[in-house]
C-alpha cells in the first residue's frame, strides 16, 4: 500500500494540527506551502446530514450512501442488484408453510461500537418509526406492508408477521440506515423502556422517541462520534467543513475493513483543492460531466458515467390536494419529460432518459419489452391537466443541494404554464426540509423500486406479464409520477480496487468496507468499477 499519509518535510518547522497549511522558510525568506497528508477520501454527491436513512431527510440526502457500512440491513444490494443476506447482523428465514411470516435470528455477537448488544428491540423500533411519519419523520412505505413484530426486550430472535397476501418482499425490510440503537435513541428522549413504550402505543413517549429518532442522528445538531454504529466502521470525528471520519468499529461481529480512516466529503466539498492535495479517491459526482473542472481526469481517475436503476420521481400529497386520483393523474398530464431530459443534457452535459415505470428498475432486461407501456405512461394530456388542475397552484419541494432538481422543476412550471397550472418552486435545504402536505404538496427525489411500492407483494424477478399489470396498476393509482433516469458519474483514482456500484440507494458505498488501495494502478477488471446490471430487488 502506498504511503498516502506520510508527509513530506521541507523545513524543521511543522504546526500542531495536521489539518492546518504548514509554512517553511528558506535561506532566502520565501514561504513556502508544505504538502498536507495524502488521504483516503470519498465525495458524496449531497449534502451528510444525518446517519439515519429512514427519515424523509434521509432519503433526500441519500443518507445510505454515508451509512451503508455504519449501520449494514438485513439483506445488501450488491452490484449486480442481487439481495445478499448480511449474517454479521441477522439472518431472516421464512416460516416454513407460512409466507407471511418471517423469523429473524440476531448474530449473537452483532453489537454496537459500544459494546451493547444489537436486540430485537432495534428492529421493532424502526417498524414503529415507519407507522408514525407524523412522530418520526420517517419514509420507509413498504413496511406498510407488515402487520405486527413478536418481539421479547433484549431477545436475539423476534418474528414479523405480514398482512394477508404480503410476505414476498421481506428482503428489501431493515435495509442499511434504518435499524439503529434503540438504547441511545432512548436515552436521547429520556424514554427508560423503548419496546414497553412501542407496545404501549404511550403517544407521550413515541412523540419523545420521534424526535429522538432524527435528532440523534443529525451529525449538525449531535456529535456523530457519541453514537454508535454496528457496522465495521464508526465515525471518529466530523470537521469544520462536514467531513467524517470513519474508522474501524471494534465490535463489528464482521471482518475488519481493509482501509481506514476513510474521509467522508459532503458535494460541498472543494474538490478541485482535494485533489490537488492528493485528498480524494472516490468521487461520486452525479450533478455535472465536466469532472475536469474539479481536477478529476483520467488516467489518474477511472471516470464512468451511466443511467443508475433509481428515477427522479414526485411524490404526491394524497392525504391532501392529490386526494383525488384525478387530480394525480392531472399533474402527470402536464409532464413534459423529454424536455427536462434535454434541459439536463444541455444544462449538465447529463444523459438521462425519460421514464414512466415504477416497479421494474430502469437497468432490468424486461425494460425493453414494457417500453410501449412507459411511453403510454408518459403521454402528456393538455385538455386533462387544465380540467382538473387549470388555475391552482401547486407547490413542488426539492433539495435545493441537487443542481438538476432545480432545472426539472423549471420544466414543470413552463410546461405546465400552459394548461393554467402554477407551478411553484420551493428549494429545501437540510435545515428546512419541511413536510409534504404542510410545506409543499409535491415532493421531488430520487429513489429505486427497492422498499418502495408497498401494494404490491412482486418484484422485478416477476414474469413479464405480471409485471405489466403491476405497472399498469400502480399508474392508475397514481401516487408516484417517475420522470427521469438518475445519471451517475463517478471517478476512482487509478489506485483504487474494490470500489463498483450497484443500483439501490447505497451506490458505491455498498461495500466499502471492501476498498483496497494499491500500490500500482489497477486495471477496470481490478478496480471494480462498473454500473449495476441488473434490478436491485433480485435475490
Amino acid at each position: 500500500m502506498r504511503m498516502r499519509r506520510k508527509l513530506t518535510q521541507i523545513t524543521a518547522l511543522v504546526v500542531a494540527t495536521g489539518t492546518l497549511t504548514a509554512l517553511s522558510s528558506c535561506a532566502d525568506g520565501e514561504l513556502i506551502e508544505e504538502k498536507k497528508p495524502e488521504q483516503l477520501g470519498y465525495v458524496l454527491p449531497r449534502p451528510v446530514a444525518t446517519t439515519n436513512a429512514g427519515t424523509g431527510l434521509g432519503v433526500a440526502t441519500d443518507a445510505e450512501k454515508l451509512s451503508a457500512r455504519l449501520y449494514p440491513g438485513a439483506f445488501l444490494a450488491g452490484p449486480n442488484g442481487q439481495l445478499l443476506p448480511n449474517p454479521d447482523l441477522v439472518t431472516a428465514v421464512p416460516e416454513p408453510g407460512d409466507g407471511s411470516a418471517v423469523k429473524y435470528t440476531i448474530n449473537e455477537k452483532a453489537q454496537y461500537s459500544d459494546g451493547a448488544p444489537v436486540v430485537c428491540d432495534d428492529f421493532a423500533l424502526t417498524q414503529a418509526a415507519s407507522s408514525r411519519p407524523d412522530l418520526f419523520g420517517s419514509d420507509m412505505p413498504l413496511f406498510l406492508q407488515v402487520n405486527t413484530i413478536d418481539c421479547a426486550a433484549g431477545a436475539k430472535e423476534f418474528m414479523v408477521h405480514f398482512n394477508h397476501g404480503f410476505g414476498q418482499r421481506y428482503r428489501e425490510l431493515f435495509s442499511p440506515g434504518t435499524v439503529l440503537p434503540s438504547h441511545v435513541v432512548g436515552e436521547h428522549a429520556e424514554v427508560p423502556d423503548v419496546l414497553e413504550a412501542v407496545n404501549a402505543g404511550d403517544e407521550e413517549s413515541l412523540s419523545l422517541l420521534g424526535q429522538a429518532w432524527q435528532e440523534t442522528f443529525n451529525v449538525a445538531t449531535t456529535d456523530p462520534a457519541t453514537v454508535p454504529t454496528h457496522g465495521p466502521y464508526r465515525i471518529a470525528s466530523r470537521g469544520d467543513k462536514g467531513q467524517l471520519e470513519l474508522v474501524t468499529n471494534d465490535h463489528y461481529a464482521g471482518s475488519k475493513p481493509a482501509e481506514s480512516p476513510i474521509y467522508v466529503w459532503p458535494n460541498s466539498a472543494d474538490v478541485k483543492q482535494l485533489a490537488a492535495d492528493r485528498q480524494v479517491r472516490v468521487a461520486d459526482l452525479g450533478t455535472t460531466a465536466k469532472l475536469e473542472k474539479a481536477g478529476l481526469k483520467e488516467p489518474d481517475f477511472q471516470i464512468t458515467s451511466y443511467n443508475s436503476g433509481r428515477v427522479d420521481t414526485l411524490r404526491l400529497d394524497s392525504n391532501g390536494m392529490f386526494s383525488s386520483v384525478e387530480m394525480r393523474r392531472a399533474i402527470n398530464a402536464c409532464m413534459n419529460r423529454q424536455a427536462m431530459a434535454d434541459r439536463i443534457s444541455q444544462e449538465l452535459a447529463l444523459k438521462t432518459t425519460p421514464t414512466g415505470l415504477r416497479m421494474l428498475s430502469t437497468q432490468s432486461p424486461l425494460v425493453g419489452q414494457l417500453q410501449g407501456v412507459s411511453d403510454a405512461q408518459m403521454q402528456m394530456n393538455p385538455q386533462e391537466a387544465g380540467q382538473w388542475l387549470g388555475g391552482q397552484t401547486v407547490r413542488v419541494g426539492y433539495l435545493d443541494a441537487v443542481p438538476r432538481y432545480a432545472a426539472l422543476v423549471d420544466e414543470m412550471v413552463k410546461s405546465c404554464k400552459d394548461v393554467g397550472v402554477t407551478v411553484e418552486p420551493v428549494p429545501l435545504g437540510v435545515d428546512n426540509f419541511g413536510a409534504l402536505g404542510t410545506d409543499y404538496d409535491v415532493l421531488l427525489d430520487t429513489r429505486p423500486a427497492f422498499g418502495r411500492n408497498a401494494v404490491t407483494n412482486e418484484n422485478g424477478l416477476a414474469s413479464v406479464g405480471t409485471v405489466k399489470k403491476v405497472e399498469e396498476e400502480l399508474h392508475r393509482n397514481m401516487m408516484t409520477i417517475s420522470l427521469l433516469t438518475e445519471p451517475r458519474v463517478v471517478a476512482i483514482e487509478q489506485h483504487m480496487a474494490g470500489v463498483g456500484d450497484n443500483g439501490s440507494d447505497a451506490g458505491l458505498s455498498w461495500n466499502m468496507d471492501r476498498w483496497d488501495e494499491k500500490a500500482t494502478p489497477v486495471t477496470p477488471t481490478e478496480s471494480g468499477n462498473s454500473e449495476p446490471a441488473t434490478p436491485a430487488n433480485a435475490v
